[in-house]
């Protein structure tokens, strides 16, 4: 990569890592995260409020929490991709070695993987995922588990046992 290109690539980097700073001051400060959530709502006591309300509340605030490790997660990206600046080793892929594509660089700056290697990663690791996602793999196909010697009430039987009552088809009339 030439020295024009490092260096435009280096410039997007701290203007993107600049941003990201910001937004997490304001997800964090004394007005977002970093108040509580009764001050954050602005109420006296949370006794008199629905508790659909601060239902509502619950789930703007860990929304926000995970916006916020989002950010933090593309900020150590961005850190790591500029010290493979310094070390000279920006461009190429941490994973296999080869050069990665100019687009990709210019389109996601703080990527240290190639397109390929991405691709195996995401395919593969669950690394970052919630525990409870290995127990579900595959995703719906054990619901329907209509075998000759299962005993287990599925998907299928549960169908079964919701249509007694009736179904919107037009096709079965009751």
């Amino acid at each position: 990569m030439e020295r024009k290109q490092l260096q435009r690539q280096k410039e997007a980097l701290a203007k993107e890592k600049k941003e990201l700073q910001e937004v997490e001051a304001r997800l964090g400060g004394a007005d977002g995260l970093g108040a509580s959530l009764r001050e954050g709502i602005g109420e006296l006591s949370a006794y008199d409020n629905h508790p659909g309300d601060l239902g509502s509340e619950m789930y703007e605030r860990s929304k926000d929490l995970g916006l916020l490790e989002n950010i933090r997660q593309q900020i150590a990206e961005i850190e790591e991709a500029q010290r493979a600046l310094k070390e000279g080793t920006y461009g190429f892929c941490r994973s296999c070695g080869r050069s990665i594509a100019e687009m990709r660089l210019l389109a996601l700056p703080r990527t240290l993987l190639c397109m390929q290697c991405q691709r195996e990663k995401e395919g593969q690791s669950l690394e970052g995922r919630p525990v409870e996602e290995e127990l579900l793999f595959p995703p719906f196909g054990r619901t329907f588990t209509d075998e000759e010697d299962s005993v287990i009430f599925d998907g299928e039987d549960s169908w079964e046992a919701v249509a007694r009552y009736g179904t919107s088809s037009l096709s079965e009339k009751r």
